[in-house]
């Protein structure tokens, strides 16, 4: 009977990808061709769904009618007409579907590109955010070097007459511009600006813009909410890309500064649709709780100055994690999840993912990896315990003075972010966190 069940679910299983691959490499490439809408295809580790959603507003704002599809749903002209995972093919061809469309921007991940295709023949703009180590030992790829193989087909797809957007703090990312025919535009937020003609770039703190007739500024960092006061530097590199994606887009889909103004000191993700979970402060029974959405080990190094600067504005001397992770990933991907854990966290209540998470990875295995760097007397549990429960533990242990931090909401099995904002409180964060960046 096993036996029988496996055969019928590899089956299904590959007729499913056969299918998928059908798709994506004939039909939803010929409805893009006889459509005639021109795709903005963006691709990288980190930030492809921010930069996706700013380009759509930005678009927006001008007067265009936008079909943009991620991993949390599909968009037309700002309303979802689609749930779930709808990166690459099968949220390009949901988009096709609404009837005022003048432009489709899409989220490209991995594993869409090198089981299915991208979907699309040619792309007007490509976009490369970056490339980082994640989703290694994946469909063939185990080393960083092959992700960025595996990213540039954005690039090789790109129009010629288009352009492709690069991240020139990224040098495996920067490396692509010797393989392509496509105009570069770059951006930096780490001052290599010389090294280029057009793009953007951050300075002084403020978004400027260049190209062969000179500079321009455009605002501060400050003004922009989606950069916590300016402190997180990635956000202000995915309001880059999608400026200099913008731009590239030409005089077709121009944007006037005054909308980009406008969207960039606007922009600020709703908590409650995008992306679920991701970097709240509240107030439950008592304490202060912080959601965040960390998705790898680069995304704890990036969020860890800022998370220590809203501790100590809240005046918190602990600070204690909750963890998982997702199963499908190398024991070293684990193994730096759990350093990173114990340089943040005073303690770690850790526990398994919901099921579909765990990808095949035994929970004991799972809490066995994200354990190995942490310090005696730093695990306090691995119980998946509800929120008020590892409240009071930790109020046992610690006092009063502590912030439990949920490193990612989205994979725990014990928290349900919807009944949790029901209960809690949601905090402005603190003014003196968001003061002093650089």
């Amino acid at each position: 009977m096993n036996r029988q069940f496996s055969l019928r679910y590899r089956l299904r299983s590959w007729w499913c990808i056969k299918r998928y691959q059908w798709e994506a490499r004939f039909v939803v490439r010929l409805a893009v061709w006889l459509r005639g809408v021109p795709v903005v295809a963006v691709t990288g580790t980190n930030g492809k769904t921010t930069t996706v959603h700013l380009i759509d507003r930005l678009l927006r704002a001008a007067g265009y009618h936008v079909g943009s599809c991620t991993t949390y749903g599909v968009y037309h002209d700002g309303i979802r007409v689609a749930g779930g995972d709808k990166a690459g093919h099968r949220g390009i061809w949901r988009a096709l579907h609404c009837r005022r469309l003048q432009v489709i921007v899409a989220e490209v991940g991995r594993g869409g590109m090198l089981r299915y295709g991208t979907g699309f023949s040619q792309c007007r703009v490509g976009v490369v955010t970056n490339v980082l180590a994640d989703h290694l030992g994946l469909d063939g790829v185990w080393t960083v070097d092959q992700m960025a193989v595996a990213k540039a087909e954005i690039i090789r797809r790109t129009d010629p007459a288009g352009a492709v957007v690069l991240n020139a703090d990224d040098p495996r990312v920067a490396a692509m511009a010797q393989r392509m025919v496509a105009q570069p535009v770059w951006f930096t937020v780490e001052g290599r600006e010389r090294e280029f003609d057009r793009g953007w770039f951050l300075r002084d703190g403020a978004l400027w813009r260049k190209d062969g007739t000179g500079e321009e500024r455009l605002l501060a960092t400050t003004e922009m909410p989606m950069t916590h006061g300016g402190h997180q530097r990635y956000n202000i590199a995915n309001a880059l890309a999608a400026l200099a994606a913008v731009e590239a887009m030409g005089d077709r889909f121009a944007v006037p500064r005054t909308a980009q103004c406008a969207v960039l000191r606007e922009y600020e993700r709703d908590h409650r649709v995008y992306p679920p979970g991701r970097f709240i402060l509240a107030r439950f029974r008592g304490h202060y709780v912080l959601l965040l959405h960390l998705k790898n080990p680069d995304a704890y190094r990036l969020e860890a100055p800022f998370i220590r600067r809203v501790q100590a504005a809240l005046g918190c001397r602990y600070l204690l994690g909750v963890a998982t992770s997702i199963g499908n990933r190398l024991e070293e991907y684990h193994r730096a999840e759990s350093q990173e854990l114990a340089s943040l966290c005073d303690g770690v209540f850790l526990r398994p993912p919901v099921d579909k998470y765990l990808r095949g990875l035994p929970s004991d295995e799972m809490l066995r990896r994200l354990s190995v760097a942490l310090k005696p007397g730093q695990l306090l549990s691995t119980e998946p315990l509800p929120a008020e429960e590892m409240l009071e533990r930790a109020r046992q242990l610690f006092g009063d003075s502590f912030i439990l931090v949920y490193c990612r909401t989205h994979a725990d099995p014990a928290f349900n972010l919807e009944t949790f904002l029901c209960e809690a409180e949601v905090l402005p964060l603190p003014a003196a966190a968001l003061a002093g960046a650089a």
